[in-house]
């Protein structure tokens, strides 16, 4: 059975107007089975929809956050020891009965301190509160599916002369989670984010997949048209599993 997920950063806080049209877009525009979003806040529609929805606000001054819905599958939050909760949201669901592990991740910057302006030290954090998970200490080992607006690249490791972003995806791969544009054949870099103030093509936005799953993994697509810049500075990522 062909599934596609899809994983958008839907910049809420600075279209809230255009949230209800931004959604009709993600939904049209991908035809996706299930939706991992980020710097969103689902509609009226979507939160009826309590069995198929699980999103969380990341709180304080900011009322959206990070979800994953799905008009098809029943989703089951998990929820693990953590103070970034709303900023990655986990579920669960069973697709032709085998358990998938979903995580929705937003690479949150820091606000304040030494550290003001950095995602790597939450995004390292945030590996930390999902090794149990990852490692297979919480009920065994998953075929898990994450993706979302990391906030990362080894681009920026270029510009700051060192590798904290490299470490921080050699530690995902540690976990034996492959980056799926790199499954798909890539090398360079491609453009997920459009950020006014630099001419630098940002490669923002991720999914990476289980060893157990590389092999029903058949497609990737970046969406990147003139609808999406209406509502966000990022693009869409699809990806297609044989499941």
């Amino acid at each position: 059975m062909k599934i596609k997920i899809a994983t958008w950063n839907m910049a809420y806080w600075q279209h809230k107007r255009l949230h209800d049209e931004a959604w009709n877009c993600f939904l049209n525009e991908t035809k996706a089975d299930i939706f991992l979003f980020q710097e969103g806040k689902p509609n009226e529609t979507i939160r009826d929809q309590k069995d198929y929805l699980i999103w969380n606000e990341i709180g304080r001054n900011r009322d959206w956050g990070s979800g994953i819905y799905s008009p098809k599958y029943r989703l089951f939050e998990e929820n693990v020891e953590t103070q970034f909760k709303g900023v990655f949201s986990i579920g669960n669901t069973y697709i032709n009965n085998e358990k998938i592990t979903l995580i929705s991740l937003y690479g949150l910057m820091e606000s304040g301190g030494p550290t003001n302006g950095y995602s790597i030290t939450n995004l390292h954090r945030m590996l930390s509160d999902l090794t149990g998970l990852f490692n297979g200490h919480i009920e065994g080992k998953r075929k898990i599916i994450l993706g979302g607006d990391f906030n990362a690249s080894v681009q920026i490791d270029e510009i700051q002369k060192n590798n904290s972003h490299k470490i921080f995806f050699d530690r995902i791969e540690d976990f034996g989670l492959n980056d799926v544009y790199k499954l798909s054949g890539n090398k360079s870099f491609v453009q997920t984010l459009r950020h006014v103030k630099s001419k630098i093509p940002w490669q923002n936005d991720y999914f990476f997949i289980s060893n157990s799953l590389v092999k029903k993994f058949t497609e990737y697509e970046i969406i990147d048209n003139e609808e999406i810049k209406k509502f966000s500075d990022h693009n869409i990522l699809v990806i297609q599993m044989e499941l």
